[in-house]
């Protein structure tokens, strides 16, 4: 694995040189985007930038679109709660600051950061998906690494202005199908003594002195689900997670990998909302947010993450202290961060208040009655104390770093369909309803146990291949779907380099473009898997099982043949690339088929005056319509006298809409033109003969 942390000294300064040159101080926004969680990273997001999210400064106009973490990605309004706490802590002695100002919290703790460089790094860029000639995606403008040892890296670094401190921090998302519900988040903290960034031309005033500290780091990444659950039960959406309880456990490490006999994993899950409307089993527990009319759970899903490895101290690089964490607090954000400025609130963070180390929800403590809300829980795990030295004289800078999987557990579709019909119907209790809901945290100790057993094998797991650009057109009664490779590279395993392809197969979604959104009208409509191929020069499907005016999405994977994949959980398994990073978002529609003849062709209407009287085109009345085309031509309208007005090829329906507009784009004048229809095929592609129609314009 490699060393993640380090004492700094002068052997740093070549690996910084080359970290400069590659700094990105203004970049595009970055996402872990991979596989089933779609998370975006945007420095707006908070005031300690990347380090510091808070997605409810976004509440508002449109509240329904303020969380941008979401899981599973394919869900309508998936999206949760998501946001980044981590106030330092130091112990009673504090710190001096670049004023000489001796603290020991700033005040409410928050670290003021400024991001000084954000770079994303993927092995393959996303791909490219069109529908019907538009574009669903931007080019890529990050960096391509074939080498990284994830699919997709989010890095960057903030300064901590208000404790001296830089935060260097990678996020790793895999596509692989067994790692797709977590990423790892690796954070080191160097002691700097910096308050100013570079680019701000900072003097000797703004740094901190040379001096030690002894200081705790709590982190809490506060997750709520979801969206989709708050409107379905309430009929609007709620602000700050205010229905979300947050609370934590112990399980057993079952794969190898580092020295930790069980892994402690902070959890939140959606609790029953106070004041809510009856359902028709005149219940109130909204936990799940079970869905008014068929009871399906909405927000089955239990987010969380868990502390994978932490330093001893500045000086083993490797060796993780398996009596970490220090604690797993729980704070919440309406009663503690946005409301205290008393020493004790660092107490509260670092678990050494009458809360304790290890506490259970809010309402099994005790703080908080069944029956009211508390904005903004936040569940901590906190490492420490660290002792670091700031030398300036002797360019010492010492540092520790932390890792987290940060990840979902959740009932599957089927079981929270099941268990919510079940506890609407009156068959399952409330308890049951919420019992059920609660044995999601075992997929998610699954992931966080996956995510350790990756992360002390150096991120090395089996990788699938890359999934394919897409195109997606409508056309007469099918749609097309084609897809490629940009490059002979992809068909290659990311680690052996070896040709492992084997399949292509492709995925349909009917009616909207994500499960369960409200424009399905409670169809039950998924992904389903409606093509494979194991013919690598097949790169194509046209889909006849369509219907008229229905909207369709679409999905190709590529399957590898498993033999590269010899170390991984399952060895052998054949591994396919993620269904989510090329999913259609534009809806493909199939239209009525041009003719099969071409002698039928009609000018609507004709004569065709000005606004038409009771014949025109309602808020166009230059439009002209050119009726009963046969599938496929070439239009061509000329002047009574042979002159070409304009021209252009038509394939698809049986009428083309023409505006009375020459090639030049002026109107033309009233007179006798003729219409000639030529180059014509029928939906076989067999030619057809040329027709003549003649009509007359009066402007």
């Amino acid at each position: 694995m490699k060393k993640c942390i380090y004492r700094l000294s002068v052997c740093l300064l070549i690996p910084l040189i080359l970290l400069l040159a590659q700094r990105n101080y203004n970049g595009a926004p970055m996402f872990l985007n991979v596989n089933a969680i779609n998370f975006s990273l945007k420095k707006t997001n908070g005031e300690g930038q990347f380090s510091n999210q808070y997605s409810w400064m976004f509440t508002g106009a449109n509240p329904q679109n303020t969380e941008e973490w979401y899981y599973p990605a394919d869900r309508w309004h998936s999206q949760m709660l998501y946001q980044i706490f981590n106030p330092l802590c130091p112990d009673d002695s504090g710190f001096v600051n670049e004023k000489g100002q001796h603290l020991i919290i700033p005040t409410k703790c928050i670290n003021g950061g400024k991001n000084d460089y954000s770079h994303e790094r993927r092995r393959v860029r996303p791909p490219y998906v069109t529908v019907d000639g538009t574009p669903q995606y931007q080019e890529y403008t990050w960096e391509l690494d074939p080498d990284i040892p994830s699919d997709i890296i989010s890095e960057w670094e903030d300064i901590y202005v208000n404790y001296g401190m830089r935060a260097h921090v990678k996020m790793y998302g895999f596509a692989n199908e067994n790692h797709d519900n977590y990423f790892i988040y690796q954070a080191t903290l160097k002691f700097t003594g910096e308050t100013m960034r570079e680019i701000e031309n900072p003097d000797s005033a703004s740094y901190f002195p040379s001096q030690k500290i002894n200081m705790w780091w709590p982190i809490s990444f506060s997750f709520g689900p979801s969206k989709a659950g708050e409107y379905y039960s309430a009929n609007y959406f709620r602000f700050e997670g205010e229905d979300d309880l947050d609370s934590w456990f112990a399980g057993p490490r079952l794969l190898p990998g580092g020295n930790r006999d069980s892994l402690k994993i902070a959890y939140y899950w959606d609790y029953k909302a106070p004041g809510i409307a009856a359902y028709d089993n005149a219940s109130q527990d909204d936990t799940g947010d079970p869905d008014r009319v068929t009871g399906h759970l909405h927000s089955p899903q239990i987010p969380g993450y868990a502390l994978l490895h932490a330093a001893k101290n500045s000086f083993d690089p490797d060796d993780d202290d398996t009596g970490q964490p220090y604690a797993i607090p729980h704070a919440d954000i309406g009663n503690d961060l946005w409301t205290r400025v008393d020493i004790g609130i660092r107490d509260t963070y670092i678990g050494d208040d009458s809360r304790g180390h290890f506490p259970l929800d809010p309402v099994s403590e005790g703080w908080m009655a069944a029956n009211t809300s508390q904005k903004g829980p936040m569940r901590f795990i906190t490492v420490g104390p660290y002792e670091l030295t700031l030398d300036r004289e002797a360019a010492v800078y010492d540092s520790f770093c932390v890792v987290y999987g940060i990840g979902v557990g959740s009932l599957s579709l089927a079981a929270a369909d099941s268990v919510g019909k079940a506890w609407l119907n009156g068959i399952l209790s409330d308890d049951e309803k919420r019992d059920a809901i609660l044995t999601g945290k075992d997929s998610l100790l699954k992931a966080m146990d996956r995510a350790n057993w990756a992360w002390h094998r150096g991120l090395d797991i089996p990788d699938p291949l890359p999934a394919p650009d897409m195109t997606v057109t409508s056309d007469a009664d099918r749609i097309v779907v084609e897809w490629s490779y940009p490059s002979d590279d992809y068909y290659l395993d990311p680690d052996t380099e070896v040709d492992d392809w084997y399949a292509w197969r492709v995925y349909r979604k009917t009616g909207a473009a994500t499960v369960n959104d409200p424009g399905d009208n409670y169809s039950g409509y998924q992904w389903e898997l409606i093509f494979e191929t194991t013919d690598r020069e097949v790169q194509s499907y046209v889909d006849h099982n369509v219907t008229r005016g229905v909207s369709y999405y679409y999905a190709v994977t590529a399957v590898d043949d498993g033999t590269q994949n010899t170390d991984g959980l399952f060895p052998g398994q054949k591994l396919e690339s993620s269904r989510y990073a090329n999913r259609s978002q534009l809806p493909a529609r199939s239209f009525k088929a041009g003719l099969n003849t071409s002698d039928q062709v009609r000018v609507v209407p004709n004569p065709a005056t000005l606004n038409a009287g009771g014949m025109g085109f309602p808020g166009d009345e230059n439009q002209i319509v050119f009726a009963q085309l046969p599938y496929k031509c070439r239009i061509m309208i000329f002047t009574e006298t042979g002159d070409m007005v304009d021209s252009f090829d038509h394939i698809g329906t049986d009428q083309e809409i023409w505006r009375q507009r020459t090639d030049n784009n002026q109107y033309i004048a009233s007179g006798i033109y003729i219409l000639l229809v030529r180059e014509a095929e029928d939906t076989d592609g067999n030619k057809l003969p040329d027709q003549y129609e003649k009509f007359v314009i009066i402007r």
